[in-house]
């Protein structure tokens, strides 16, 4: 047994890691994302140094995983030394070595959804009558967090939502997630969210100016119109036919400082183009299992010049290739010319061999 003198000395032991050194404003979702990726060594002490955080990885993790990690975000990848914290697990294997199996601990899930303070896993069939344990492990380990759910089925429906079940913690759906200070309201029971596309609300709403008027046809709980009206004095149009998103997004106007102005309302996307009797200098089309359908009131509302950010899921050689000559089809079909595609990107896995894509269409 440990006296308290000897706890204190083996708090206070230095190791050195790598770590991601990025201003204090960014500390929060650069924390998030390395534990939604595994990454982030919780046994030792985030420091801050001269205005930045420098926060620590996992000993195994090499400097290419890091960086592939945030190869959307401008960081530092340097070695530190760090003050460890007191012992106790620190990931899921550690946790429940002494319950599952080695094979079974080669299954445990390695990614999570961090939403807020509810934790999303995805528990393989393998490991189902051990569910409640590994949702209580991880509450151990995290304790900023409240509710561990597990996902059930696929993502379906004209509103887009899934099934969830309580592991551990409270029982829960909604929250308040933050993504680069902009305060969102979610619940998973009723409306579609990923914070998986954090980069991507944030690198949309960097390309917006003042001044802008913006349709988010498919606008879920508004992240790219809060991340768009948080820094610019635009007007977004958000719309959604899912009644209970739009709901949220309303509560979520309430609790940031917007710089512009969010306009939400609930409509059916091409309902609500076809009767506008405006047009818009940049169209969201971030529905990639079913914006194809759109396209053509898209086309309808977008100004000579304007910008359609037009989200697909893509699969196969060359999907940078296969979509654009797919939103090129597209436009031309509906009456419109391409003047130029400036960016084609991958936005993240979606499916083995499958990604979900972005074009951003400069429309004449």
């Amino acid at each position: 047994m440990l006296t308290n003198h000897q706890a204190k000395e083996c708090d206070r032991m230095r190791v050195k890691r790598l770590c991601v050194r990025v201003p204090k404003h960014l500390g929060e979702h650069t924390r998030q994302k390395l534990l939604e990726h595994g990454a982030l060594d919780i046994k030792c002490r985030i420091l801050e140094v001269n205005g930045h955080l420098m926060i620590p990885t996992r000993p195994e993790i090499k400097k290419s995983v890091v960086a592939k990690i945030f190869s959307d975000t401008p960081c530092e990848i340097c070695p530190h030394e760090f003050d460890m914290l007191s012992s106790g697990p620190r990931s899921l294997e550690e946790a429940l070595a002494g319950v599952l199996s080695h094979k079974e601990l080669s299954l445990l899930p390695r990614a999570y959804d961090l939403i807020g303070d509810i934790a999303v896993l995805e528990i393989p069939p393998e490991l189902e009558q051990y569910s409640s344990q590994i949702g209580y492990a991880f509450l151990s380990i995290h304790k900023n967090f409240k509710t561990v759910l597990a996902k059930e089925g696929a993502i379906s429906g004209l509103t887009r939502t899934r099934k969830y079940r309580l592991l551990a913690g409270e029982n829960k759906t909604r929250t308040v997630h933050t993504e680069y200070g902009v305060k969102i309201a979610v619940d998973l029971a009723v409306a579609y969210f990923s914070p998986r596309l954090l980069e991507e609300h944030h690198r949309v709403a960097s390309l917006a100016s003042d001044g802008e008027r913006v349709f988010d046809m498919f606008t879920g709980v508004g992240p790219f119109a809060l991340h768009i009206t948080k820094h610019h004095a635009s007007d977004v149009v958000a719309v959604d036919i899912n009644g209970a998103a739009i709901i949220l997004l309303m509560d979520s106007i309430d609790m940031n400082q917007l710089t512009g102005r969010v306009f939400p309302v609930i409509s059916d996307a091409r309902d609500y183009a076809y009767a506008c009797t405006v047009d818009f200098h940049r169209i969201i089309m971030n529905h990639p299992s079913g914006s194809e359908a759109f396209v053509d009131a898209a086309c309808r509302v977008i100004a000579p010049g304007g910008v359609i950010h037009f989200y697909s899921f893509i699969a196969g050689n060359n999907p940078e290739a296969q979509m654009e000559k797919k939103i090129t089809r597209l436009v031309t079909a509906a009456g419109r010319k391409v003047s130029d595609i400036p960016t084609i990107r991958k936005v993240r896995d979606s499916a083995p061999y499958e990604f979900q894509m972005v074009a951003d269409v400069v429309i004449d």
